[in-house]
């Protein structure tokens, strides 16, 4: 069977409070109230739908993706979908206290990416499902090297996201990103960034958190 995973961050366990988000300089997001219980009930449901064949809580990158390659040894299949779930800003996602980057995925993480990557069926989608990491240039850039690097398509968006889900987009390796880096960046009167909009349900390319896969053609 196709093998689909997620991974989510099991380190944001902060008491349950209403949310109220500040909006980082750098496109991330926080005052979210503790979602690693609320991404555990999510992976729980994907399991139970037959969307994901396994789901792991990581505290860690290495942790996140050497898991997934253990996963797909085990079954003796590659993985054809790998879902991310936790935070982010724009050009990374955090995984606990680290950061999946352009630099890290060629630096500190790449013996763990290129295991990984090497896992990976032909025309598998990685998608981080995080907020932000696909806005602006940085963003770009990120959504295109870690491409390419993977030799996959990789998903993502360029809005803080939660039961919205905005600026949803995808890179094939080899691609450059095809949507305006300035989608989901809100900017003051000079034209300085603030920080990454918040998802609605009218902004561009807009899933509900509950849509277990990408649309076609996205």
């Amino acid at each position: 069977m196709p093998l689909r995973l997620v991974v989510y961050d099991a380190t944001d366990t902060a008491p349950v409070a209403i949310p109220r988000i500040t909006r980082g300089a750098d496109g991330s997001a926080e005052g979210t109230g503790g979602l690693t219980r609320f991404w555990r009930l999510g992976a729980g449901l994907h399991r139970g739908v037959g969307r994901a064949s396994a789901t792991l809580g990581a505290r860690t990158w290495k942790e996140a993706l050497r898991w997934a390659v253990a996963r797909a040894d085990a079954a003796g299949e590659p993985i054809v979908e790998l879902q991310l779930w936790g935070h982010g800003g724009w050009g990374y996602m955090a995984m606990g206290d680290g950061r999946l980057d352009a630099e890290t995925s060629r630096g500190t993480l790449g013996p763990e990416v290129d295991a990984f990557a090497a896992a990976l069926a032909p025309g598998a989608l990685v998608w981080l499902r995080c907020c932000s990491a696909f806005g602006t240039r940085a963003g770009q850039d990120f959504a295109a090297q870690l491409a390419s690097t993977l030799g996959a398509r990789v998903a993502g968006h360029s809005y803080i996201i939660g039961i919205w889900q905005s600026g949803t987009h995808s890179v094939a390796p080899g691609a450059s990103a095809d949507w305006d880096a300035l989608e989901g960046v809100e900017r003051d009167a000079r034209g300085a960034p603030l920080g990454a909009a918040v998802s609605t349900a009218r902004a561009p390319r807009t899933l509900h958190c509950f849509r277990p896969g990408l649309p076609r053609g996205w």
